[in-house]
Parts: structure tokens; C-alpha cells; sequence
């Protein structure tokens, strides 16, 4: 996974960060084409993001950097996005690395 890509999902985003912040953190590496947080109903984010980068080598610069980076005391855990991320699979999964 990741060949190519320019998409990383970026989980376990403390709640206090903010999208400036995880732009400035993710844009030392390469520049952003967008970034995305999504919110619950509330307005508050869910804590995890996808960040698209211009190009896969920056992608691969900023998973490399700041996976096991630590924001506001949290573990930033960066992976390959994949396409078809449904919010089901990204719960089953998100359970699962938290139960480990």
C-alpha cells in the first residue's frame, strides 16, 4: 500500500489540535493539496484526518517523520489512506489498534 500515493490517514489527532496546527506539522514536509478533518455532529473533530500532498515523496517524508510523533501527549499514528475509507472499516480498524 502506498505505492504512488500522495494520501495519508493521520489518526489518533488529539481533540485540542487544531487544523492550523496539523498544518503547519504536516506542511514542514512538502506542500499540502488538502487537508481534511472530519467533525461530529457537535462540531468537534474525530480524531484521526487526511492529508493529500502534492506529491508522494513529500507524503512519504512527513509518514516517515512524524509517525510516533507525539502532539499535545498523543501518539500521531500516520498511514496510506485508502480510497475507499468507509467510516465502518476506519472504526473496526481504529478498534482494533486501540485494544492492542
Amino acid at each position: 500500500a502506498g505505492a504512488g500515493s500522495t494520501k495519508l490517514m493521520v489518526r489518533n489527532v488529539p481533540f485540542e489540535a487544531t487544523k492550523k496546527e496539523l498544518r503547519e506539522l504536516l506542511g514542514a514536509y512538502g506542500e499540502l493539496s488538502s487537508l481534511r478533518i472530519p467533525k461530529k455532529v457537535d462540531g468537534s473533530h474525530r480524531g484521526f484526518a487526511f492529508a493529500e500532498f502534492l506529491t508522494h515523496a513529500e507524503a512519504e517524508a512527513a509518514r516517515a517523520a512524524l509517525d510516533k510523533t507525539h502532539l499535545y501527549g498523543r501518539h500521531l499514528v500516520l498511514e496510506w489512506a485508502e480510497e475507499a475509507h468507509s467510516l465502518e472499516a476506519l472504526r473496526l480498524k481504529t478498534a482494533r489498534y486501540l485494544s492492542q
